[in-house]
């Protein structure tokens, strides 16, 4: 079973891995505007407010989620097809948002049956989760081999461009697409997962609301959107920021895959970090890497310098995010765990929306510069920095 879910989670994010490192360098290469851009970007965080919490809804009470499953990934694979002929913002914009209507929720029901289904969560459910980074990994390393335009592949390169049989950006979509339809064809092979007829899942988030009364989980939820701001400001520019630099298509999404290398390593080294430095240490070192690492993207002006600093969004996913998650399910009692969770993704959802559209705003301001953006972003890490350095305390004793 461990190795079926494992699977399961190498599926789920596969497609995202296929599609977002380059998203943004295909709408740019369409000529979009910054702000168009930014609203295209945007939209996985309005799926993940909006769609998650629909998808939710139908596996708690009416289907099962395996079943949801099937449906989210084969109707997410037909409009990904659709999605990569389309060249005009609005269409654009439109079928991305209910591409993410439904791709979050396949993310979602896909972690609600390996929950349900592994046996030993504390243990194993690290070692599955995982596969799902590998999954994000396998699949930009995938495009970035399309792109070198291998003989092999040449019948099916003519296939689908006659008139131009080599790999272009948009394929990344298409094999988003292919990638989702490999996930519906493998969820009609998972356990079933009956609905679990719970009631008040949509409120969940405000039942948590009143722990914002506790100034250390106030401050570590405003750091959160802090640090979603700026990984959402990263997501939209470093794509754009290495072709800047010179860096060919066909390497762009390889390259980015040093920030899932960070994560894995800062993962295993996060329980010796946790017991050493304590919460509140290992989360200043997440924001400290991090806003070093948006600082380095801000003066880079050599390859060697932009793609190692691309690993600090997995140091800060790992030893602020993640411990933060840790910190959060240690405090909260069990009634409200599930809550604050939702709280949190919510938070970090608007902190996507928000830095989205900050991002295009600045390169619109700056007539498309693209070292400005980073640079707000690194302020605003510091901040974040500083608000945790001073506020919070989670020990209850000032060192």
């Amino acid at each position: 079973m461990r190795w079926r879910l494992s699977l399961l989670m190498f599926l789920q994010y596969a497609p995202a891995g296929a599609m977002l490192p380059m998203f943004s360098r295909h709408l740019d290469h369409l000529k979009f505007s910054p702000s168009e851009v930014a609203w295209v970007c945007a939209t996985p965080a309005l799926g993940n407010l909006i769609g998650s919490l629909i998808a939710g809804q139908v596996a708690d009470r009416w289907a099962s989620a395996e079943r949801c499953l099937f449906v989210c990934a084969v109707a997410s694979g037909l409009l990904l097809w659709l999605l990569a002929g389309l060249a005009t913002p609005a269409a654009v914009f439109v079928v991305t948002l209910a591409v993410w209507l439904l791709m979050a929720p396949a993310i979602t029901l896909g972690t609600t049956i390996t929950l349900t289904h592994l046996a030993d969560l504390e243990r194993g459910y690290g070692r599955v989760r995982l596969w799902g980074t590998l999954g994000w990994v396998a699949a930009s390393w995938m495009f970035g081999y399309w792109l070198a335009n291998p003989s092999w592949a040449d019948p099916l390169r003519a296939w689908l461009r006659p008139d131009s049989p080599e790999g272009q950006l948009d394929d990344s979509i298409r094999l988003a697409a292919a990638l989702s339809f490999a996930l519906a064809g493998y969820a009609l092979t998972l356990p079933h997962t009956p609905p679990q007829h719970r009631l008040g899942a949509p409120l969940a988030p405000l039942a948590a609301a009143r722990l914002l009364g506790d100034r250390n989980f106030l401050v570590f939820a405003a750091g959160s959107l802090g640090a979603s701001l700026t990984g959402a400001v990263f997501s939209q520019v470093a794509p754009l920021r290495l072709a800047d630099l010179g860096v060919p298509d066909r390497w762009i999404a390889p390259a980015q895959t040093v920030s899932q290398s960070t994560e894995v390593l800062s993962l295993a080294l996060l329980p010796m970090l946790l017991t050493r430095l304590e919460t509140r240490r290992t989360m200043l070192l997440g924001l400290a890497v991090w806003s070093a690492s948006l600082s380095a993207l801000t003066l880079a002006r050599s390859v060697a310098l932009a793609v190692p600093a691309l690993g600090g969004w997995g140091v800060v996913v790992c030893c602020y995010l993640v411990a933060g998650q840790v910190y959060v399910n240690s405090r909260a009692r069990g009634d409200l765990r599930t809550s604050s969770q939702a709280l949190l993704t919510a938070t970090n959802a608007l902190g996507m929306l928000a830095g989205n559209v900050l991002a295009g705003w600045i390169r619109s301001a700056t007539d498309g510069a693209l070292p400005p953006v980073f640079a707000v972003a690194a302020g605003i890490a510091a901040l974040v920095g500083a608000l945790v350095l001073f506020g919070f305390w989670p020990d209850g004793a000032r060192e």
